[in-house]
C-alpha cells in the first residue's frame, strides 16, 4: 500500500509540474544470445601456424523464441580461418537453455594476431547476436606463433611420478647404492663422449639383480596431435659396464599398458637424442612409464635420461573435451548483464597468476575412499617477473587430502607463459565434498 501511494504521488508531482514520466518497459527480443563462456581456445590461445583446432562457445538462449536446428552459427566479418562458414545447431535450445556449439578451424599459415567474428542466424536467415539489442557479434581471437613449447618436464615431475623395480616401490629421489635400484636428479649429466649435457636429467640404476629393471609411471598426461618427446640417451661417463635397454611404455585409464618406443644401448662414447611423435597417441590421456631393463648382469648400468619433455609446436591450449551438445538445465535468473564485461586487466605487478584450466580432475570428480590421483592445474604467468624453480604451489586451506603442501614449479616460467602443476594426493576415507 504504501509504495503504491508513493508511486501515485511521484506521478501526481510530475503531471502537475508539466513533466512527461517514463514508464520501464521489459524489452522482449524474439532471438538473442547471451555469451556465457569459452569453453576452448580463449581469447589470446597461441597456435602454430597451419594448427587445426576447435573454437567452442558457451551460449544462453536470452530470448523469447526456441532455437532450432534450422538456426546457425555463421561467419560475418574479420579474419577467415580455414573453410567453415557456418554450422546448424544440433539441438533445438527453448528459451532459458544453454548450448554449447562448436566450429573447426585452422591457424593462418603466416605469425600474427587474427580475429574472426560470428553470429547467428535463425532459420528465415537474419542473423542476430548478443548485447542489449542483440546485434552485437562475438569472435575468435588467437595468435599464430612459430615456436615450440615444454609442455612437460619428466626431469621436473620425477617426484610425481611412481617408481618401482623388481624389489617393490622405491622412493625417489633415491640413494646411490641401493641394490634395489635408483634415481635421481643431475643438473649436467656426464655423457659417454666425457662432454656434459646443459640441461638435467636422470641418473637412472636398475635393481642390481640379473635382469634387473627400473621404472616409473608418471601422472596422466592428454597427448595431441604433433606433441613430441625428446630425450637423451646414453651410459653414464665411465660406466663401461652398461649395457641396457630404454623403453617407454604408455599405461591406458583401463590399465592396459602397450610398449611405444625403446632403444638398447651399450658404452661406444656416443649418445643418442630420440625425437619420438606422440601423434598416433593425439587425443588419448595416458600414463607415460620411462623403464630402464639390464641386460644380463646389472652391475654395471648407470644411464641417464637427458632431459626428457614434450614439446608442443607452437601452442599453449589444450583441445576441449567434446562436447556433447545439449542443452543444459535453466539457468537460475541473475541480475548480469546480457553483454559480458569486457576483461580487466590488471595493474603492473611482479607476480600474478591466472587460472587456465583443470588439466585433470576437474570440480565435481567422483573417487573411492582412499583413492590416490593426481592433481594437474594449468596456471599462467600475467606479471612482469620470472617464476624460477625457486617458486612454490603452496598448500593454502581446505581438506589437504595428504597432498604435498609445496610443490616447486618444474622449469623457469616467463611473463606470458604456462605450466602445469601436478600435486599427488589421496581423497579421505569418508564419503563427503
Amino acid at each position: 500500500m504504501f509504495r503504491q501511494k508513493l508511486l501515485s504521488m511521484v506521478l501526481l508531482a510530475g503531471l502537475l509540474m508539466g513533466q512527461s514520466v517514463p514508464v520501464a518497459h521489459a524489452a522482449t527480443v524474439c532471438d538473442q544470445a547471451q555469451f556465457i563462456s569459452d569453453i576452448s581456445a580463449p581469447d589470446g590461445a597461441s597456435f602454430a601456424p597451419g594448427t587445426a583446432f576447435t573454437k567452442t562457445w558457451r551460449f544462453m538462449n536470452a530470448g523469447t523464441c526456441t532455437w532450432t536446428t534450422s538456426y546457425k552459427l555463421v561467419y560475418t566479418g574479420g579474419d577467415i580461418l580455414g573453410t567453415t562458414a557456418s554450422v546448424n545447431l544440433p539441438v533445438n535450445v527453448p528459451p532459458g537453455q544453454m548450448l554449447d556449439i562448436s566450429v573447426n578451424l585452422t591457424a593462418p599459415a603466416s605469425p600474427g594476431h587474427y580475429k574472426s567474428l560470428w553470429k547467428f542466424a535463425n532459420a528465415a536467415g537474419v542473423q542476430f547476436g548478443i548485447g542489449d539489442s542483440a546485434s552485437d557479434a562475438f569472435w575468435v581471437d588467437i595468435n599464430v606463433v612459430a615456436t615450440n613449447a615444454v609442455i612437460y618436464d619428466f626431469v621436473a615431475n620425477a617426484p610425481y611420478a611412481v617408481w618401482r623395480s623388481g624389489a617393490g616401490t622405491l622412493p625417489y629421489p633415491g640413494t646411490s647404492g641401493d641394490r634395489r635400484g635408483f634415481s635421481y636428479q643431475v643438473d649436467r649429466p656426464h655423457l659417454e663422449d666425457d662432454s656434459h649435457d646443459s640441461l638435467p636429467g636422470l641418473l637412472t640404476v636398475p635393481q642390481n639383480k640379473y635382469n634387473g629393471y627400473i621404472q616409473a609411471t608418471y601422472p596422466e598426461f592428454e597427448v595431441q596431435k604433433g606433441d613430441k618427446l625428446e630425450t637423451l640417451v646414453n651410459c653414464e661417463f665411465g660406466a663401461t659396464g652398461c649395457y641396457v635397454t630404454f623403453r617407454i611404455d604408455y599405461l591406458l585409464p583401463n590399465g592396459l599398458q602397450k610398449k611405444f618406443w625403446q632403444w638398447k644401448e651399450a658404452p661406444d662414447k656416443r649418445f643418442y637424442r630420440a625425437s619420438i611423435d606422440l601423434s598416433p597417441l593425439a587425443g588419448q590421456k595416458i600414463r607415460f612409464v620411462f623403464m630402464l631393463l639390464s641386460t644380463g648382469s646389472a652391475s654395471g648400468d648407470r644411464a641417464i635420461w637427458g632431459s626428457p619433455r614434450i614439446i608442443r609446436a607452437g601452442t599453449v591450449q589444450p583441445p576441449a573435451p567434446p562436447s556433447t551438445l545439449t542443452p543444459l538445465p535453466p539457468l537460475t535468473p541473475t541480475p548480469t548483464p546480457i553483454t559480458p564485461p569486457p576483461p580487466q586487466i590488471p595493474s603492473a605487478g611482479c607476480d600474478r597468476a591466472s587460472f587456465i584450466t583443470d588439466v585433470n580432475i576437474p570440480d565435481g570428480t567422483t573417487f573411492s575412499p582412499g583413492a590416490a590421483f593426481s592433481k594437474t592445474w594449468r596456471i599462467k604467468n600475467t606479471g612482469t617477473c620470472t617464476w624460477t624453480k625457486e617458486y612454490k604451489l603452496m598448500y593454502y586451506s581446505g581438506e589437504v587430502m595428504n597432498a604435498q603442501t609445496a610443490v616447486n614449479m618444474p622449469f623457469y616460467v616467463y611473463p606470458g607463459e604456462t605450466v602445469d602443476v601436478t600435486v599427488n594426493m589421496v581423497a579421505p576415507g569418508s564419503p563427503g565434498d
